[in-house]
């Protein structure tokens, strides 16, 4: 699976969850698999092995440093993103020929937001999506393709589809006896697994609930 994943490194809370799930779509859509840092641990696994073990099994990472820099006075850095970064770094760095084949798409929210306070990426290409989800898709897509030569519909295709996927899930939840609010407010992993099902059924345009016959 080393060939077809992807480790996510970003923020993980409500103002950054839609561009997250923008992520997400786009790299299920392209059949890659999406690998989280939130995913569980086993018992008495220390966070930071089981990071660096989710960096090692993924030949391409994503990531995002838009939300590292404190928004008003009295907040703290958020120092978790350019920590994984240059854990991601040093291990493609490493003695071992396989990670030297890693590849990273990584942003930031308006250009050149990076190069006072992190200037030793100089070398690394560094993207800006603005906050804009429809950004995110475009970058993961161009990347994956590049990187790849994976076949990828336009991003209008994809943003099109995205939306798709958002009134299926929707309907589905309805179905399923979730209230709008609940939602607005389903778990990333919730969300990964609709992706993974409405893509294993063939991108359906809507929900059509399966009804067993008695």
């Amino acid at each position: 699976m080393f060939e077809k994943s992807v480790f996510i490194n970003c923020p993980f809370d409500a103002e950054y969850a839609p561009l997250l799930e923008a992520a997400l779509f786009t790299i299920v859509y392209l059949d890659f698999q999406p690998r989280l840092a939130t995913e569980s641990l086993e018992a008495g696994e220390n966070r930071l092995d089981k990071i660096i073990e989710l960096i090692q099994a993924c030949k391409y990472s994503m990531h995002d440093l838009s939300l590292c820099r404190a928004q008003e006075a009295g907040e703290a850095f958020r120092m978790n993103m350019p920590f994984e970064l240059g854990i991601d770094l040093g291990i493609r760095r490493s003695a071992a020929n396989r990670f030297s084949q890693k590849r990273f798409l990584i942003f930031e929210k308006n250009a050149f937001d990076l190069k006072p306070t992190l200037s030793d990426l100089g070398g690394q290409d560094v993207l800006h999506h603005k906050g804009n989800f429809e950004e995110v898709i475009r970058h993961t897509r161009n990347f994956l393709h590049i990187e790849t030569q994976v076949h990828a519909p336009g991003d209008a295709k994809l943003i099109s589809e995205y939306s798709t996927f958002q009134g299926w899930m929707y309907e589905k939840k309805i179905y399923e006896g979730h209230s709008e609010r609940n939602i607005k407010e389903l778990p990333t992993t919730e969300r990964l697994n609709e992706m993974l099902i409405w893509n294993q059924l063939g991108r359906p345009p809507i929900f059509e609930p399966i009804v067993e016959n008695k």
